[in-house]
Parts: C-alpha cells; sequence; structure tokens
C-alpha cells in the first residue's frame, strides 16, 4: 500500500486504489481523506508533476465512485497492446494538429495480457504503421468493413495526427461505440479525452451527438467534466439548451444518476443559472432527498445554504469593500478549479489580516446578514485547510489558561480597563441607591401608619415596582456599556491576541467564561461572560481568526 510519506508511482495511472491506500469497501469521503492527505505532502506549487499525478487519479476515482462506474476498463480486452507513442519514433512531425494528442492506450489496458491483430495481409497492424505511411494506412483502414474496436481506436489515433478536424478523435471512437455498444476500452477512451481536452471547439455539437449514440445514464459519468468547462466558458442560455438537447436524446437512465450530476453542476450554475430552471432542478432533488447518500446530502446542504445566501446577497454586499472580495471569493471557490479556488481563498485570507481596522469597520457584532455567510465559509474554510495543513494541536488546558489570564491581566490594569470597572459602577450604585432609599420610605410608611391600612401596602407595591423599573434601566445600561467597551477596546485587543497565538476563538470564549468576577492583582474582572457571548458574534472577529489559522497552517 502506498502513503504520503513513500508513494507507489508505478501503481498509477492503471491501479488508484492501492496508490491511495483503498481497499474492500470505500465511499467518496474515504477517498477525498486520503487525496488530501498526498496533497498536503506535495503542493501543486513545489511539486507540480506529482501534484497532477494525484489529482489526475483522484478524479478518475471519484468519477468512478460517485457514479457507480469500475474505476479502471475491462483488462481482458485481447487487441489493446500497442504504446502509439512508439508510433512517433522516426516518423515526420504533423503540421499543426487540431487536438493534443490521447494518452497512449496501455495507460488503460494491461498489455502482457494482450494478444495481436493481424491486418488482412496478415501483418500486425503495430508492424506496418512502423514500415508504411500512416496517411495509407489510415485511408485503409477508413475502408474496411468489419472493424474491431481497436481499429476504431487507431483510426481516432491516426486521424488526431493526420486531420485538421478538432473532432476527429472522438468521433472515431463515438462510431466504434455504435458499432461495439458498451465496450470498456473505447468507452473510457471517451471519458479521458472529455477529462483532458480543453477545447472548446465544437463541444456542443460533440455533446449532442454523444448524447445519440451512447443514451443511458452513462451518458452523464461520460461527458461531466466537459459540462464543467461549458458552464465555466460560455453564456448559460447556450449550456442549457446545449443539455436539454442532449437529455432529450437519452431513453434509459437511473434517478441517482441525475441526481449525482445535478448535484455536482449546481455549485458553479448556481451563480449564472436563472431562477427557474434552478428552482426546478432542486425540487427534482428535493423530492428525492431519500435517494441520496450521506456525502451527497452534505453536498446538497451546502448548496442549499448557497441558494440561501444568493436570496441575502444583496444585503451583505451592501456593507463595504471587503464584503465585495469575500462574495467574489465564494464565487471562485463554487466555479473555479480546486487549485484557483484554494489560491483565491488563501489570497483572501492575506488581505482580510492585513486590513484589520476596516474589517472592525465593517462587521459588527450580531450582524444577522452574516449568518449564513458564516456558516459557508466555515465549510469552505474546513475544505481547504484539510488540504493544506494537518489540523494544529490545540493547546493544553493549563497554558491556555495562562496564557488566557495574563490577557484579562492585562486588559485590567490599562487605562481603559479602569474606565470600564468605572462606568459598570454608576448603574449599579444607582439602583443600588434607589433600593435603599425605597426601603426606607417603606420602613417610615410601616411606623406611621395610617387610619387606612391600605395606604402602607399601596407605598410598598409602588416602591416595589419602581424598583422593577429601576432595575431593568441598570440592566440595560450596563448592557450597553459592556457591548460598548467590547467593539471599542475588547476587539482589537483580541485582534492582537490572535495575531502571535491561535486557538479555537470557542474555546478562548470558554476560557474567559471562566474567568468571571475572578481578581487579577487588585483588579476584579467584570462580566467576562457576556464579553465571551460578544466574541462568538463577532463577525469581523470570527473572519480574523480563521484567516490567522489558515495562514498559521500554511506556515
Amino acid at each position: 500500500m502506498s502513503d504520503p510519506s513513500d508513494p507507489q508511482w508505478d501503481l498509477l495511472p492503471d491501479h488508484p486504489e492501492p496508490f491511495f491506500g483503498l481497499s474492500g469497501e470505500y465511499d467518496v469521503r474515504d477517498l477525498k481523506r486520503s487525496y488530501n492527505a498526498f496533497i498536503r505532502k506535495f503542493k501543486p506549487e513545489k511539486f507540480p508533476a506529482e501534484f497532477q499525478k494525484i489529482r489526475a487519479a483522484y478524479e478518475r476515482l471519484d468519477d468512478a465512485l460517485r457514479y457507480g462506474e469500475t474505476s479502471s476498463p475491462n483488462q481482458n480486452t485481447a487487441d489493446w497492446h500497442f504504446n502509439w507513442s512508439e508510433v512517433l519514433q522516426g516518423q515526420p512531425e504533423p503540421e499543426s494538429p487540431a487536438v493534443p494528442r490521447q494518452p497512449p492506450v496501455n495507460d488503460y489496458l494491461n498489455e502482457a495480457d494482450a494478444e495481436p491483430v493481424f491486418s488482412p495481409e496478415g501483418q500486425p497492424l503495430h508492424e506496418r504503421v512502423r514500415n508504411e505511411p500512416l496517411a495509407e494506412l489510415y485511408q485503409e483502414l477508413k475502408t474496411q468493413d468489419d472493424k474491431s474496436p481497436y481499429d476504431f481506436y487507431a483510426l481516432a489515433f491516426l486521424s488526431d495526427l493526420l486531420e485538421r478536424h478538432s473532432q476527429s478523435f472522438p468521433m472515431w471512437l463515438l462510431q466504434g461505440l455504435q458499432a461495439h455498444p458498451g465496450d470498456p476500452a473505447l468507452f473510457e477512451l471517451l471519458h479521458q479525452y472529455f477529462v483532458t481536452c480543453e477545447s472548446l471547439e465544437g463541444l456542443e455539437e460533440l455533446l449532442v451527438n454523444t448524447s445519440r449514440v451512447v443514451r443511458s445514464d452513462r451518458f452523464y459519468y461520460l461527458t461531466e467534466n466537459a459540462w464543467d468547462r461549458l458552464l465555466r466558458h460560455t453564456s448559460f442560455h447556450s449550456f442549457q439548451h446545449t443539455l436539454d438537447a442532449c437529455e432529450s436524446n437519452l431513453l434509459d437512465y437511473q434517478v441517482a444518476h441525475l441526481l449525482v450530476f445535478y448535484i455536482h453542476i449546481l455549485k458553479a450554475a448556481i451563480w449564472k443559472a436563472d431562477i427557474a430552471w434552478l428552482n426546478s432542478k432542486f425540487s427534482l432533488i428535493e423530492t428525492n432527498l431519500v435517494r441520496l447518500p450521506p456525502w451527497l446530502e452534505y453536498e446538497f446542504h451546502f448548496l442549499d445554504l448557497m441558494r440561501v445566501y444568493q436570496r441575502e446577497r444583496s444585503l451583505f454586499l451592501t456593507g463595504g469593500p471587503l464584503r465585495i472580495t469575500i462574495d467574489q471569493t465564494i464565487q471562485d471557490y463554487c466555479i473555479q478549479s480546486e487549485q484557483q479556488a484554494d489560491q483565491s481563498f488563501l489570497e483572501c485570507q492575506q488581505l482580510l489580516v492585513s486590513q484589520r481596522n476596516e474589517l472592525l469597520d465593517e462587521f459588527g457584532v450580531n450582524d444577522r446578514e452574516c449568518e449564513t455567510v458564516q456558516i459557508l465559509w466555515e465549510k469552505i474554510a474546513d475544505d481547504v485547510f484539510e488540504r493544506i495543513s494537518t489540523r494544529p494541536p490545540i493547546p493544553a488546558t493549563e497554558s491556555l489558561q495562562q496564557r488566557t489570564r495574563r490577557l484579562v491581566a492585562q486588559l485590567s490594569e490599562k487605562e481603559s480597563g479602569t474606565d470600564y470597572r468605572r462606568s459598570l459602577q454608576i448603574p449599579r450604585l444607582g439602583f443600588l441607591l434607589f433600593l435603599t432609599i425605597s426601603i426606607m420610605i417603606i420602613l417610615l410608611g410601616m411606623l406611621f401608619e395610617g387610619e387606612s391600612i391600605n395606604a402602607p401596602y399601596l407605598i410598598i407595591g409602588c416602591l416595589l415596582m419602581f424598583n422593577g423599573v429601576a432595575f431593568v434601566l441598570s440592566s440595560v445600561i450596563s448592557e450597553h456599556i459592556i457591548r460598548a467597551f467590547y467593539i471599542s477596546w475588547w476587539r482589537k485587543n483580541l485582534m492582537q491576541f490572535y495575531q502571535s497565538d491561535w486557538v479555537p476563538l470557542m474555546v478562548l470564549a470558554v476560557q474567559l467564561n471562566q474567568l468571571k468576577e475572578k481578581h487579577f492583582k487588585k483588579n476584579k474582572a467584570y462580566n467576562l461572560d457576556q464579553v465571551a457571548r460578544y466574541m462568538v458574534h463577532d463577525v469581523s472577529l470570527y473572519f480574523y481568526t480563521t484567516a490567522q489559522r489558515l495562514l498559521t497552517a500554511c506556515e
């Protein structure tokens, strides 16, 4: 078995499961965990070639798992043994090939188990290729009546070398699948074409032609990567028109595969599609929620959050330029490739840390329009974090207690801490004074009781009512003072604390809550429980600490 510390590169591309250390039954989440472990070691900016191999193997397995396909084609196909890359040795280079050359067939099939294919003259095709002009062989194969799957692959490869038509390679594969329905090797080669070819020229026509040949739910697995590119680089109207045309050709599909496709494609489509189309696709998924496996439920929950955010987005964007940056980063995460999305997300974290004051100005405490954004941001941050670093250990409780006590002690000794304590004493002293006067009046009323027995009780009732009002006013004033001092004083100091030290925000809040009413030297720390409550609902502090967490992980 392979592991990140000692990868078995010879297992790729044919054996991705043992490369990732997977065996027996495993699901998409198991694969993702293993993949993240590898790319934490082989980061794209430091190991681009290794990363591309790992990414290609992951995408191959991920596609197969989500759609219930096998991860490799049938290894018993008899005549697929020839490495076409050897054809180019000694052959003249063709001028301006229309599309990039496709991977040699032995990337997908077992060369050792294959048998040679003979031409009508009795000579194996791979020997004739070395000795005869490719154009003549190509014309001969084109006119041959009974073509094997291997013949169609040979035609596809030769057309890629000799013709200028951008879709010649996949069209020959499609003709092969029409003549040999369900052939695993032709099917997988066409799938790999859709995965690797970046050209948009003729893609819409190719997708429609593919839907006329592959008319089952396997069409979604076969073409998903092409739909990603089409959605990213063309108008949504064009995307929708092509998809509708393709789906009208499908005759046999399972709802489960349809759900996998739409949950995948909606992540990007939600930023470009019209409301009616989105509503129809969400309705389709919601009526089939019981069919979703757990990993797909998680993906749909993320989409549902995105849908809520779309409704709240206009209000969120009115707060300032940093909010626009955050919104664009969320879009990038949904639309761009994984590598580009991670880069965009980390650049946003650097910006948030560098613009601390602007962050404090744009976000307050308990901003209602930010609740959905925070949940989305947390999910994205967790996903990116899993790819860039192992989770840092939480500091020992005793050490964190000491640091928290030192933070509170420092703040209590500062001039602002003195002002804070004095301000809190004013409403409390006012209430106590009012209560004392009320008690004295009640006692005097009882000593000099008049003829009417109801008079003292009336005085007592009125004073109790006034004391209740005074207590509520005192609490409101105290709450206002605590909030004002938190916004003007605690937030900045907490951000300074996180500049040099990172712990989970909730953990620090728990520590502060446990220190309430304790004395630090000569000073008493008032209302730390309320400070802790403001902390966990402080949107600016949330974004800042999340950014510090990710940037610390990158270091």
